[in-house]
């Protein structure tokens, strides 16, 4: 599937449709929470259902990265519900149309066991901005970060599929490029 197809294909489950509800799951873990901007960095699974169509953005164990699933993806045993609906922005996205998305895309391949190719690359969405009826929007990244030892806030976020899944209410604007380390 290319980028194109992936974007049509997921940008038409969600636009135009109802959000019924939103689950946000994280392991046995503290996570950050950034009250100002409304947003927790998660390490499992955030799960939509929009007019009946589940879509999941969650933890893919074998590939080592965060994927999506348009299908309901069952809830692990080592995952915490976090009760993201009690906060009245999160709450307030329910039940609301979505006339806009917004999808940065990244590609992964898989190696076989000598690193060669196995496979086309494989599209995954590493940010999603959807804006909502209401006026309200919501960010799901896929980050690194730091967390400001004064102010509690995010910062030096960067894309990255094994890093956390940010899910904010007011949109970080500035998510740099992956930062690749040379060990």
């Amino acid at each position: 599937m290319t980028e194109q197809e992936a974007n049509e294909l997921l940008t038409g489950k969600i636009l135009n449709k109802k959000l019924t509800s939103i689950r946000v799951f994280n392991h046995h873990q503290p996570y950050p929470f950034v009250e100002e901007n409304e947003a927790v960095v998660v390490s499992a699974a955030v799960a939509f259902v929009f007019e009946n169509e589940p879509i999941t953005f969650y933890w893919h164990l074998q590939d080592g990265i965060f994927n999506f699933s348009l299908a309901k993806v069952e809830v692990d045993e080592d995952w915490d519900d976090i009760e993201i609906t009690n906060i009245d922005t999160f709450k307030n996205m329910e039940g609301n149309e979505v006339n806009a998305v917004e999808i940065n895309w990244t590609y992964f391949q898989k190696l076989d066991e000598n690193f060669e190719i196995l496979e086309e690359k494989l599209f995954v969405p590493q940010e999603m901005v959807l804006s909502f009826s209401n006026g309200s929007q919501l960010q799901i990244a896929c980050v690194d970060f730091n967390i400001d030892p004064v102010s509690n806030d995010l910062v030096n976020l960067s894309y990255h599929m094994s890093g956390g899944l940010l899910v904010s209410a007011v949109p970080y604007k500035e998510i740099a490029a992956p930062v690749y380390n040379d060990l």
